[in-house]
């Protein structure tokens, strides 16, 4: 009997009022009550938001605030202040009001992004000093004078106003490599290869293209990242402070057919009873040097090995590889390829991280194993150094399960050179080379129109090239 009389004055009070309520949207509306101590703010729907805007706007006004709140699922005082103006647009936007205009704050992450491509990124402490050049320069109060810089506060809001930013470690690329992946010389080169493999007619041949290259592995394993006690030491056991190199000369074709790894170790004479310990499946040619790096005429022993197993046809094979003296100032190895019906196509200087399928995928796999494999004889072994017939078992155990097919086929489709499309390189690859092509002459500073479209722009590449030139403002 209650429930009905309760149920009844509700229904009189409604026709007495004659307001009738908005439709709700569908879906929870995500705002929880302030006296809910677990609450998250920032959970109602940006759409809603701009809805009930937009709806009061429409009426002129002539609507309650508070039913309006109800009606779109958004918090009644998040939507009052939007309508009168202390908050400006629909999105999310706790705290105080952020210093920089929206305009302003596009314009420095435009910027940041822009030298962070050149090849100059920057730091979080030249990002405060820019933000507070700015607002110095500009009149805009807010940033303390005591350490000429914005502080912490106001880079964590900005890097959580744009999220596309973050703090990040730089990887080292040297300005010759810089310089060298420039995408005028670049697409040359792919030009006249294309050329070239039309010519003699193994464009759409992979087991006629060949890539070899050579790279150093240390007896010297320390891991990337442990999980370890906060607040404590971390240490990784290694045999000694500096690892012992060995080269190991690679080569694949387009297929992932694989020559056996040329090991070149540091010493004198070699023993046999060092290969006694490898995986039976997997075969090495041992050599030796007086520092275990590759030679002219270590060079020439792969090279004979190499023409020994390719197939007695007319048909002929290209063999890519890097500028390396021991290879194109070699006039005994290029007469042999000569002789073989091998074409040796070099790549320009300081491209091969890009263009060279050795080092985009079979490398990267070969010491990843080499360390994974390390560290686990190491912990066996109590971080004893490991001795010739260990390095090579450690060794054959990493290549074989890195030697294979997936990786030689990706690392010549990512290079580009087969499927051959010189399109696969991406456009990021060159930026870093866009710096030396500025025209920077003696008496002027020229800087393009694209840099400096602003005022932030202007002052911080201005300040970039200054620094790089080394030329008195």
């Amino acid at each position: 009997m209650a429930r009905v009389l309760i149920r009844s004055r509700n229904e009189k009070q409604k026709k007495k009022s004659g307001k009738s309520r908005v439709t709700r949207p569908a879906g929870n509306s995500g705002c929880v009550s302030k006296h809910n101590k677990n609450q998250m703010i920032n959970k109602w729907n940006t759409e809603h938001m701009k809805g009930a805007l937009e709806e009061y706007h429409a009426k002129g006004g002539n609507v309650s605030v508070r039913q309006l709140a109800r009606a779109w699922m958004v918090p009644r005082s998040t939507l009052q202040q939007r309508i009168g103006g202390k908050v400006q647009g629909s999105s999310h936007m706790s705290g105080r009001k952020p210093l920089f205009s929206t305009e302003i704050e596009n314009d420095l992450l435009r910027t940041i992004k822009l030298l962070a491509e050149r090849g100059f990124p920057l730091g979080m402490k030249e990002v405060r000093k820019i933000a507070y050049s700015y607002a110095m320069s500009n009149g805009i109060p807010g940033f303390s004078g005591k350490k000429q810089a914005a502080g912490y506060e106001w880079l964590s809001g900005f890097l959580q106003r744009h999220p596309k930013l973050s703090i990040r470690k730089p990887e080292p690329l040297s300005v010759a490599r810089a310089a060298g992946m420039n995408k005028v010389v670049v697409e040359k080169w792919f030009s006249s290869l294309s050329d070239h493999l039309d010519s003699i007619g193994i464009k759409n041949m992979p087991a006629r293209l060949w890539n070899v290259d050579e790279s150093g592995l240390q007896d010297h394993f320390v891991p990337n990242k442990v999980v370890a006690e906060v607040g404590k030491p971390c240490y990784q056991a290694t045999s000694g402070e500096k690892g012992e190199t060995t080269t190991i000369v690679a080569a694949f074709n387009a297929v992932g057919t694989y020559l056996k790894p040329f090991v070149i170790m540091k010493g004198k004479r070699m023993k046999p009873e060092w290969l006694d310990g490898q995986p039976p499946d997997v075969s090495i040619t041992l050599r030796m040097s007086d520092n275990g790096w590759i030679t002219k005429e270590l060079f020439m022993q792969w090279a004979e090995l190499f023409v020994a197993q390719l197939p007695k046809d007319d048909l002929p094979h290209v063999l890519f590889l890097d500028g390396h003296g021991s290879h194109v100032y070699n006039l005994d190895f290029l007469k042999l390829m000569k002789e073989h019906n091998v074409h040796v196509w070099c790549f320009p200087a300081h491209t091969t991280h890009w263009i060279q399928p050795a080092d985009r995928s079979l490398f990267r796999s070969v010491k990843h194993h080499w360390t994974e494999e390390g560290l686990k004889t190491a912990r066996q072994h109590a971080a004893m150094k490991l001795s010739k017939q260990e390095f090579l078992r450690v060794f054959a155990t990493a290549w074989r399960k890195a030697a294979t097919v997936e990786n030689a086929l990706s690392g010549f489709c990512s290079a580009g050179l087969f499927p051959f499309n010189s399109k696969q390189i991406p456009e990021d690859a060159y930026l870093p080379s866009k710096t030396t092509e500025r025209a920077l002459p003696s008496s002027d500073i020229t800087v393009p129109c694209q840099l400096v479209d602003t005022q932030l722009s202007q002052l911080v590449c201005l300040s970039l090239l200054l620094i790089i030139t080394e030329t008195p403002f």
